[in-house]
């Protein structure tokens, strides 16, 4: 167990270093963290999306499980067609298979995130001015995301689908059995990894302009690059210190529902699982399900918290004048939030 121990200490040690490094970024990303969270209790709605996303994503999954499935016993086991033939067409039937999975859940994935972007975007500008909210700023929002904003949409998608693929095919390779090839799939794993990484945060920010202004993708990206050049680590390190909270929070809930699960059973004692035999299973998928639900959650925070930062990052005096108190409070912990990006 010493080497899991080690591990441990290293992990801990970085993140002391980073609380000490990044704790006065820590009351901005609190008053972050509270201001989207009241505004989603406003606006219950934008959880119904989330778990939308969330039920038409396992869906989609299982749809994608049954072709898959059906693939393999087609053109692999039945024999339609035989040798190299066989082979061939089987492996590029699996990789169009494959693209189009993770090209539809990018797509699922980042309607959802555009428009509860676009919910918050509307609060942002919106609230506390003469025009004030409109009447249904979630149905609105994810219009947009349908329509107008699809095209940006899969196009983003898109460029996360086709690196996600060529690491399938890297993945593929490295199973070949050939050790000079295994070694040079997994450099290839390695840097492909590394490109969705950067590809998925820049469009993480890129889909808030989209949601925001109405962007085209291209344009929106480089002006993401550009807040990330103006803001420098500001951004990740905002990022990294919510992202944590809703980890930890996903960690609890987890283990609450798994508890939950093993009570139940314990004390019910079910029919289904009368020797039990079915215990240890059943927590595991109630801690699953327990993760997941809290991750639903954290998907509507983390929108939030990113178009609050693109909005205060292009245009911080819209807040300064629909919400001064607000905006004041970012300003004791931001001062820097006053000057908005230098394009």
């Amino acid at each position: 167990m010493w080497i899991i121990g080690g591990i441990a200490l290293v992990f801990g040690v970085l993140y002391a270093f980073m609380w000490f490094a990044w704790k006065s970024r820590i009351p901005f990303a609190s008053v972050m963290l509270k201001t989207v969270t009241s505004v989603s209790r406003d606006y219950p709605a934008t959880y119904a999306v989330s778990f939308l996303g969330l039920i038409t994503q396992i869906a989609y999954s299982i749809y994608f499980l049954l072709v898959f499935a059906g693939v393999y016993d087609y053109y692999f086991n039945s024999g339609t067609a035989s040798g190299n033939n066989r082979s061939a067409l089987f492996y590029v039937l699996v990789v169009f298979s494959v693209f189009s999975f993770y090209w539809t859940s990018q797509v699922l994935s980042n309607i959802v995130h555009t428009t509860i972007c676009g919910v918050y975007a509307t609060y942002y500008f919106m609230a506390g001015s003469p025009q004030g909210m409109t009447k249904s700023p979630t149905i609105e929002s994810m219009k947009r995301a349908c329509t107008t904003s699809f095209g940006s949409i899969c196009f983003g998608s898109l460029i996360i689908a086709i690196i996600q693929t060529l690491r399938f095919v890297a993945n593929m390779a490295r199973g070949d059995g050939d050790g000079i090839m295994a070694f040079v799939a997994c450099c290839i794993d390695c840097i492909l990894a590394c490109l969705q990484g950067i590809a998925e945060f820049v469009n993480k920010y890129a889909f808030a302009q989209v949601a925001i202004y109405g962007k085209p993708y291209m344009q929106a990206a480089r002006d993401t690059w550009t807040i990330i050049q103006d803001r420098g680590i500001e951004q990740i390190i905002n990022d990294n210190l919510i992202g944590n909270v809703w980890g930890m929070a996903a960690i609890f809930s987890g283990f609450l529902s798994g508890l939950g699960t093993y009570l139940y059973l314990h004390f019910a004692k079910p029919a289904f699982n009368a020797n039990d035999q079915l215990t240890i299973a059943l927590v595991i998928v109630g801690f699953v399900m327990g993760l997941q639900i809290c991750f639903t959650v954290g998907t509507v925070i983390d929108s939030g918290v990113v178009t609050t930062f693109v909005c205060l990052a292009e245009d911080p005096a819209a807040l300064a004048r629909t919400k001064p108190d607000l905006f004041a409070r970012i300003q004791a912990t931001w001062p820097e939030v006053v000057q908005g990006v230098r394009y």
